[in-house]
């Protein structure tokens, strides 16, 4: 009997499963069984790859701290990268299983797993960034499977795509929507309600509004993690608030809630950097107690930063200075960190007009201040600015010193060069030792380090100061960039002072290459007659050290009145050079800009004449002295200079006008309007500019005998500018070339672009030198698997000409995907190795584009165009 039921049974059995396989029929059984394999198996599979890589990319994240958190961790761009063929694996399998158990009668699905599926299907396009796709899958959701539990938490997904496409109204819109539901399902998550409405704000700029919807969030929420990371937000918040009392409570709050050891960290120094008022001696102790836990060795710097702002704060500038430099010193792997020290060491010797420092710490700052930090170009700006006004300073304490030198009586000179001598070798010894400590610091811990140097306060004696030892790094860099760790890395200046400048180097007026070197292959610094050999002994060398001085003052002065607004500064430097050279070239001009300086200050108000220093004073020695200059003529008429700036401005508006003609290849008609300005206006500020355009213009008709009369026209015309020296410098290259041409040729007939939407390919442009056209493609197709499995991609080559074929990868719906597909192409180390990385052509284009670019073979101005346009490469 039991033989017999059990060979009915087994029948009986596969016949209900095959029954209750189909999709078609509104059964118990069937929804039952559809159910149970969408959620055990193929939902279940993909929520969990899904779930356990958005962890790990959440682990593998660092924040910012020096920024407000970002509420949710949605990676990085490159982290959504590595993501992709992850998510493509979960879209793949979802897709799979709503295909197969989707069940739906009477427009209802039947099978409650299927909107989960969908779920995990728009989570993976949001964490690889195709928010795009996203955006349409939550919107699906929510219209979709209306009163059932993933419809509401589709549409805080939707808010949260909204506002990475930085749709900020719809994304309100969408919250706005959710809290108008009468009822909401019973497991809805409203601490994520408010964390994104807190979100939303704060894109907005309502950081009031953000602080109470984070608040509510903070109150609610039972995720641990969340609620510390939303708590040390909220600190933050409170801090750019200036609400610091509350800042600083928050911050303890962190700090006794479990948080990671860097939350738990940064909360601890913050709660000192919020610090206003009352007793900071218990904030002191605490960072104290903190320098001496070795786990902090790594954070080191940001604690002496943190004991620096307390001193700034109870106005103890030079304790917070010695605080900030330790912080340099001591920094290890946080190039942020060690930038901000730089920084605002930089900013405070600026604030204090101490420039040479400044610009040392500013020049530092840019060796590790990331391109992206929103001062960059200010501080890239400043370092440049003050390294030409510390130029110059430079200069003048150098003659100063020369003439200084050549005063003394022959035994006390040479007393004093062995001095100096001395003194250079303990200083090699020095610095031979601080390089091997520093190339030992190096090999123990990589990370780039910046010049830690701290430059002294100037000297009255050039020789001896520490901040020309400084500038010699500074101006390494300028020339040559970061070097690897070679010997002498750690110096400075390889002088060390002026005398030894002057023995390592030609006269300042030599155009002979400076050498290093004495002929017996010793350092040139060890030969005392190197140190005599630019003394001022003679009246003519007086005279040029002296016109060096004039002129350096002069250039001090305008870059204090001009570039850094600093007229205090600017009218010592030029009542100094009035004071010591009456006759000077640069006097009369110097004067004028006095006379500016003090009208400006009588037109400001609550000017006080004290000793004669009046804009009335310097226009009566501009008219008694030089009566007939272009600076009287300036004093006699105040608007004409408006006027001649206007007719500059005007003149450089005609020049770039007609440049822009010479570049669409209009020659004849940029030789006759040169012609014309050059035989009319006699005035015009930008002549050497027209001739040299002039010329080039002619080259580009192929004249070549013209144009070789042309550039030399320009050299003999205008000796000394730029443009005669470019005019040189083509007269030399023509020398040497066995058959001559014009440098400029007649451009070929490009094809004509437009920024377009729609449609768009990927073009791969591969040489014949390359690996075989069927392995490229077939590697590519590889990497569309891993990639764009869910996307139908297609890929082709055609003949480019008889070395160069074209593959062509399509379609995309946008320009914005096409992309996305050109980003993970071109920085693919996996499939695509040793083929994107070749420096192959590679750029997204319209099908419109694409028409004319390759019918008119016109790879280099489409690639222009590319980098233009897609790029941003202006």
């Amino acid at each position: 009997m039991r033989r017999l039921s059990t060979r009915f049974l087994l029948p009986l059995l596969a016949i209900l499963v095959v029954v209750s396989c189909s999709t078609r029929k509104d059964a118990f059984l069937n929804r039952t069984f559809h159910a149970l394999v969408t959620r055990d198996n193929s939902w279940f599979n993909a929520n969990t790859k899904l779930q356990e890589a958005v962890a790990d990319m959440q682990k593998a994240y660092v924040d910012d701290y020096d920024q407000v958190l970002p509420i949710f961790v949605n990676g990085t761009e490159d982290q959504a990268k590595g993501m992709v063929p992850t998510m493509e694996e979960c879209i793949e399998k979802c897709a799979t299983v709503i295909d197969r158990n989707s069940m739906e009668f009477d427009g209802k699905e039947k099978n409650n797993w299927i909107d989960d599926a969908w779920f995990v299907i728009g989570q993976s396009h949001f964490y690889k960034r195709s928010y795009l796709d996203a955006e349409r899958t939550f919107d699906y959701i929510g219209r979709r499977y209306k009163g059932q539990d993933k419809q509401m938490e589709a549409k805080i997904w939707l808010a949260r795509t909204a506002v990475q496409l930085e749709q900020y109204a719809k994304a309100q819109s969408v919250l706005d929507e959710i809290k108008g539901q009468k009822v909401l399902p019973k497991n809805f998550q409203h601490d994520q309600l408010s964390a994104v409405q807190a979100d939303v704000d704060l894109k907005r700029g309502k950081v009031d509004d953000a602080i109470l919807s984070l608040e509510h969030a903070v109150d609610i929420t039972k995720a641990k993690k969340d609620r510390i990371r939303w708590t040390y937000i909220l600190a933050q918040l409170y801090q750019a608030k200036g609400l610091d009392d509350k800042a600083i409570a928050t911050y303890g709050r962190v700090t006794r809630m479990g948080a990671p050891y860097e939350m738990d960290f940064q909360a601890q120094v913050q709660q000192a950097l919020a610090f206003d008022r009352g007793d900071s001696k218990k904030l002191r102790q605490k960072l104290v107690r903190m320098l001496r836990d070795e786990k902090n060795v790594d954070h080191y710097d940001m604690i002496h930063y943190a004991v620096a702002d307390l001193d700034l704060k109870e106005n103890k500038p030079a304790d917070a200075i010695a605080q900030l430099k330790q912080s340099t010193k001591v920094s290890t792997t946080d190039t942020r960190q060690k930038a901000k020290s730089f920084l605002k060491l930089a900013d405070l010797y600026f604030d204090d007009k101490k420039y040479p420092d400044a610009q040392h710490y500013y020049d530092s700052t840019t060796t590790v201040l990331a391109e992206t930090h929103p001062r960059f170009e200010e501080v890239k700006t400043r370092a440049d600015v003050l390294g030409d006004l510390v130029d110059q300073l430079d200069i003048i304490d150098r003659e100063d010193s020369l003439q200084a030198f050549a005063k003394l009586d022959p035994e006390e000179r040479e007393k004093r060069v062995k001095e100096l001598i001395r003194d250079r070798e303990r200083q090699e010894e020095q610095e031979k030792q601080e390089a091997d400590d520093a190339r030992e610091l190096i090999a123990n811990n990589p990370a780039p380090q910046a010049d830690q140097g701290t430059p002294a306060a100037g000297g009255a004696w050039y020789f001896y100061n520490p901040v020309q030892i400084s500038r010699g790094l500074s101006d390494f860099k300028k020339k040559w960039g970061n070097r690897p760790n070679d010997d002498d890395w750690r110096r400075t200046d390889k002088s060390g002072s002026a005398l030894v400048d002057v023995a390592e180097e030609t006269g300042p007026d030599s155009a002979v290459a400076p050498s290093s070197l004495s002929a017996a292959g010793e350092p040139a610094w060890k030969d005392p007659s190197n140190y005599l050999k630019d003394i001022p002994e003679t009246p003519a060398m007086l005279d040029s050290s002296n016109s060096r001085i004039c002129k350096a003052l002069y250039l001090t002065g305008m870059i204090y009145k001009e570039k850094l607004k600093d007229v205090d500064n600017a009218i010592e430097s030029f009542q100094v050079l009035n004071d010591r050279f009456e006759d000077c070239r640069y006097t009369p001009e110097s004067n004028y800009q006095l006379y500016r300086i003090y009208l400006a200050k009588e037109a400001g108000g609550n000017f006080m004449d004290f000793g004669g220093a009046s804009s009335k004073h310097y226009a009566e020695v501009i008219m008694e002295r030089w009566p007939g200059s272009e600076f009287a003529r300036l004093v006699q008429n105040p608007d004409q200079l408006q006027a001649d700036q206007a007719a500059k401005s005007a003149e450089s508006q005609a020049y770039d006008e007609l440049y822009a003609q010479f570049r669409q290849g209009a020659y004849n008609g940029v030789i006759v309007t040169a012609n014309g300005v050059l035989e009319q206006q006699p005035r015009n500020h930008l002549r050497p500019k027209y001739a040299l355009l002039k010329a080039m213009a002619i080259g580009g008709l192929h004249l070549t005998g013209p144009f070789r009369e042309a550039l030399a026209r320009v050299s003999a015309d205008f000796p000394g500018t730029d443009e005669a020296k470019a005019a040189e410098a083509i007269q030399a290259n023509l020398r040497k070339s066995d058959q001559p041409q014009a440098p400029v040729e007649t451009p070929q007939v490009k094809a004509e672009y437009s920024e377009a939407a729609g449609d768009h390919f990927v073009v791969f442009m591969v040489p014949d030198t390359a690996k075989s056209i069927a392995d490229i493609k077939a590697a590519i197709s590889d990497f569309n698997k891993q990639y764009f499995r869910n996307t139908p991609i297609e890929v082709s080559a055609s003949i480019w000409d008889p070395h160069t074929q074209v593959v062509l990868i399509r379609l995309f719906q946008t320009k914005e995907k096409a992309m996305d597909y050109y980003s993970l192409f071109e920085t693919d180390a996996g499939v695509l190795k040793g083929i994107n990385d070749q420096g192959y052509p590679l750029f997204a284009i319209s099908s419109g584009n694409y028409t004319q670019f390759y019918t008119k073979k016109d790879e280099e101005g489409y690639v222009g165009f590319f980098e233009r346009n897609y790029l941003g490469n202006k």
